[in-house]
């Protein structure tokens, strides 16, 4: 499954689920057979600890948070709800979730002790940040978004902005809150920051952008990163029934607050970087993928075609590539970024993984603070109840190190 298809599902599957809070604390030694960890439900990595959520499906559904400890393969569940969890962030030993409240029809957002001990209701609505001081939560009424910020031992909340149904949260770099809103009647897009003292969003830039009737959502700010003290931002919309990305990425000149348009149509509404480069790619079928020197202003090119159910996971200086030999490995390859494999290592990381000539399998990359973190997914595409879409098998998680070396594993 390639990045595009994998952020489209996601995006579907996180915002159609409802969630009822059950607060649980129970020690877990092994996952029941009927349990998944799914691509796309939130994850966090803190002090040799995964936290993770586990969906759980019988007679009725579970949806429970999890914290793993890597170097002991211990595995403590500290609560369980009833539907998905949305949202999980971690600040002082506190992890702060989301859930829906289906039957009031409000976001509401809790709290629990990484010891699962205290447990707490936080407040009506979507927490979207959090700083060294304040949570961010947005609250939504009829056609508008309400964005409130409030101090961890207060109650009180200060209402930072009020915005329509398009206003959304970008990013968090050093502190500094990115969000962005469209505005339908005047065509623009508008990126606003936030810094931890303020309590009113600064407009940083605006684009003009012209719909053309294809867009499935409105216009947005899908990333934005920091490199050398300039902004890079893109910006784009979801279009067609696949819901496929179309960006432009843009560079603010710190020191002349000049724009400049680096690459359009680009296909991936992440920005890949490290700190001297930007990377991205063409079409799915050229293979080729281009390097945007951030320093000299150049942009090179390099030709990589993935195979099969071959990923491409770029991690800022490093690439990843995981592929299924549809017998027993999962082999992950890793060469420098930017480059026609310059540096490859054919088997940075090899997992033995038993595979049926019945199911799909397919695995890929991610990072969370000093581990690699590998899904394995198992699909069943000809179980015809599933639609198009295939039954989900097993999903098996491998944590390895940044020398390759496999620490722990967990479902």
């Amino acid at each position: 499954m390639n990045t595009i298809t994998k952020r489209i599902l996601s995006f579907i599957l996180v915002f159609s689920i409802i969630v009822f809070l059950l607060p649980q604390n129970v020690l877990i030694t092994s996952a029941a057979a009927n349990a998944t960890v799914y691509e796309y439900s939130p994850m966090v990595e803190d002090r040799g600890n995964i936290y993770y959520i586990q969906r759980v499906e019988g007679d009725e559904y579970s949806y429970d948070i999890y914290r793993f400890e890597v170097a002991t393969g211990n595995k403590t569940r500290l609560l369980s709800s009833k539907n998905d969890i949305l949202g999980m962030m971690l600040h002082n030993d506190t992890l702060y979730y989301t859930s829906y409240e289906g039957e009031k029809d409000v976001y509401q957002t809790y709290s629990v002790s990484i010891d699962a001990k205290e447990q707490k209701t936080i407040c009506n609505g979507y927490f979207i940040c959090l700083d060294d001081s304040s949570i961010y939560y947005s609250v939504i009424k009829g056609e508008e978004s309400k964005l409130y910020k409030r101090d961890y031992d207060s109650k009180k909340a200060t209402l930072i902005y009020t915005g329509n149904m398009t206003f959304s949260f970008v990013k968090n770099l050093d502190n500094t809150l990115y969000f962005a809103q469209f505005n339908e009647a005047s065509s623009k897009l508008t990126l606003y920051t936030l810094m931890p003292e303020q309590t009113r969003l600064s407009v940083l830039t605006t684009e003009k952008i012209k719909l053309n009737g294809t867009e499935r959502i409105y216009p947005t700010v899908s990333d934005i990163a920091e490199i050398n003290g300039d902004i890079y931002y893109q910006y784009g919309t979801y279009e067609g029934s696949g819901s496929y990305w179309y960006g432009t990425l843009k560079k603010l000149d710190s020191s002349t607050n000049t724009k400049s348009v680096i690459a359009k149509q680009l296909y991936e509404d992440q920005i890949y970087h490290n700190d001297s480069s930007i990377f991205y790619r063409g079409t799915d079928s050229s293979g080729e993928h281009f390097q945007y020197n951030t320093k000299t202003g150049k942009t090179s090119s390099y030709i990589y075609k993935t195979t099969g159910t071959e990923s491409f996971n770029i991690l800022g200086d490093k690439t990843y590539c995981a592929k299924a030999d549809g017998k027993e490995l999962i082999t992950v390859s890793r060469f420098t970024s930017g480059t026609n494999k310059s540096n490859l290592v054919k088997s940075f990381i090899n997992l033995s993984y038993k595979q049926n000539e019945k199911f799909d399998y397919s695995a890929y990359v991610k990072k969370y603070g000093d581990y690699l973190i590998i899904p394995v997914t198992c699909m069943d595409y000809n179980d015809t109840s599933y639609g198009w879409r295939g039954r989900c098998v097993s999903v098996t998680w491998y944590v390895a190190d940044s020398d390759g070396k496999i620490l722990a594993q967990f479902q």
